[in-house]
């Protein structure tokens, strides 16, 4: 085994008087465990007490470390402890927030799991951490896994406007079926799977969407249609969205994303489409269902469907409210069906989509028969 690191140290507060060994630690290949990190970092003992682990242990000489100025904490991670210490202290602001990388957001969370520390108290540091990443440019595929791992510590933070632009960006900028990653290896950690499938559920309708809005009037001419015309019209409307690689759709979409799909739609080229000639008179046939914009009621789909989706409202889930003595999940479920006011009392403006998908998502308590 290789030795241990050379010992760190951070200033926590100026006014110290207690100091706290943090070892971290990791696995090799074949599962030992090893000393990674060692951060000594010098705290108040006064601030430790806000906490309910420390309180509990310098409040009872049971513990060994009652009396002690020096406490050796084991397994944790020491970025994470140093954001959680420095909450206790207010001195966060000393901490750059490019210090903390995706996976210490979930360390974090352990950590306040671990010493009972309400994480809601680092919703602030959390709202400017990711303001601070969100602005880095980075590729869409970076962007994707960004947005995977960071479902969870906006949910846990409960930061709405985050939660609500990552669970947007999945739906539309995922290929396949949309899933969660987490960058630790602390398997407990993760979203209640119905939000998921509520992800899963919004995207598969923004592609029922697609398809009813692409051919719903080529419907209208297979059904009524009794032109001369209505064969080629179809044909070279069809042809048009194979040429952009965006029919057979359920073919098209089981290798790119709804975002790849409208930025095709965009190609979309009206002028390509060969028109009925009158063999007769060698005039183009006219006709009010054939002779369509159609290029418009493409880029009419492509809107329509781009528009749809806001993303999950945290909101609209309670996830922060859990059951309330006062509230009244069924008659909450009627109002915004009444009242059609879908974002009423939301920190973030939404539409009906996403506050039906986020209601639906959202935990429930055990009801009648059916629920």
């Amino acid at each position: 085994m290789s030795s241990d690191p050379e010992i760190q140290e951070i200033t926590i507060s100026s006014n110290a008087d207690t100091e706290i060994l943090i070892n971290e630690y990791t696995r090799d290949w074949m599962g030992e465990k090893e000393i990674k990190k060692c951060v000594l970092m010098k705290v108040e003992r006064e601030k430790l007490l806000e906490a309910e682990y420390f309180r509990a242990m310098f409040g009872h000489g049971r513990w060994i470390e009652s009396g002690s100025r020096k406490i050796t904490l084991e397994e944790d991670n020491c970025t994470a402890m140093e954001v959680l210490l420095r909450s206790l202290h207010g001195t966060l602001d000393d901490m750059p927030l490019d210090s903390v990388t995706v996976a210490g957001t979930w360390y974090v969370i352990m950590s306040c799991d671990k010493y009972n520390v309400d994480q809601k108290g680092l919703s602030s540091w959390f709202k400017a951490w990711w303001e601070h990443q969100s602005q880095k440019r980075i590729t869409i595929d970076n962007y994707i896994r960004f947005s995977r791992e960071l479902m969870y510590p906006c949910f846990v933070f409960d930061n709405a406007p985050a939660f609500m632009a990552v669970t947007r960006k999945l739906v539309y900028g995922c290929v396949g079926h949309i899933t969660e990653h987490n960058p630790t290896d602390i398997l407990r950690m993760h979203l209640p799977p119905r939000i998921i499938q509520q992800l899963n559920a919004a995207r598969g309708r923004l592609r029922n969407i697609l398809h009813r809005e692409l051919h719903d009037q080529v419907a209208t001419i297979l059904k009524y249609g009794s032109c001369e015309c209505k064969e080629l019209t179809v044909f070279e409307y069809l042809r048009e969205l194979a040429r952009i690689d965006v029919w057979p759709l359920e073919e098209s979409m089981r290798s790119d994303s709804i975002k790849k799909m409208l930025e095709r739609l965009r190609l979309f080229d009206e002028k390509k489409m060969r028109t009925y000639t009158n063999p007769g008179t060698g005039q183009v046939q006219p006709c009010h269902r054939c002779n369509k914009a159609w290029g418009a009621i493409v880029g009419r789909a492509a809107n329509t469907v781009a528009k749809y989706f806001d993303g999950l409202c945290l909101d609209c889930m309670n996830l922060s409210k859990g059951l309330q003595s006062d509230g009244d999940r069924d008659g909450d479920y009627w109002k915004h069906n009444d009242m059609q006011k879908w974002d009423t009392g939301c920190r973030v403006k939404h539409g009906e989509p996403t506050w039906y998908f986020s209601f639906m998502g959202r935990r429930e308590k055990r009801g009648l028969i059916g629920d």
